[in-house]
């Protein structure tokens, strides 16, 4: 069994490894492996240390940050000089709500989901017959075609 003097000894040596961690981080991009390199551990120390210490974590996030905003300025950069790639990339992803998007997502009122119309069949023997209106059960229309003599045409 650890004595207190070899505890006190561990969560010292924890705590220089994540400030090595943390020390490690500036100017790396948020990589996590070349961060692991230069403070000597290994890439599942990195990680165990950002999930275990909020400073790691804080400084992962910061790092990742800054990377993100460097290329954000260097977008805005390229949209400035008239790059159509960099402006057609930025309206795709940031230009929705002005309709710039290549797909279109259908939603009812609201963003909420859309009611199926309720289809019903009628039949040359004069029975009506309604399938679920969940649209996806195609082999109980068919079985209901099929039962009535009817190919639904």
């Amino acid at each position: 069994m650890a004595t207190k003097k070899e505890l006190n000894n561990l969560s010292k040596k924890r705590k220089n490894t994540a400030e090595r961690i943390i020390q490690a981080l500036e100017g790396t991009q948020g990589l996590l492996s070349l961060a692991a390199r230069r403070a000597g551990v290994s890439y599942a120390t990195v990680k165990r240390y950002a999930a275990e210490f909020p400073t790691v974590k804080i400084a992962v996030q910061d790092a990742k940050s800054s990377t993100l905003d460097f290329a954000e300025g260097k977008l805005y950069q390229a949209i400035a000089q008239g790059n159509l790639t960099a402006i057609i990339f930025y309206l795709k992803t940031q230009g929705k709500g002005r309709g710039y998007i290549e797909r279109n997502e259908i939603t009812g009122e609201d963003g909420r989901q859309l009611i199926t119309p309720e289809v019903i069949f009628h039949f040359s023997s004069e029975k009506v017959i309604k399938p679920p209106r969940n649209g996806e059960d195609k082999e109980g229309v068919q079985k209901i075609l099929s039962d009535n003599g009817d190919n639904g045409h």
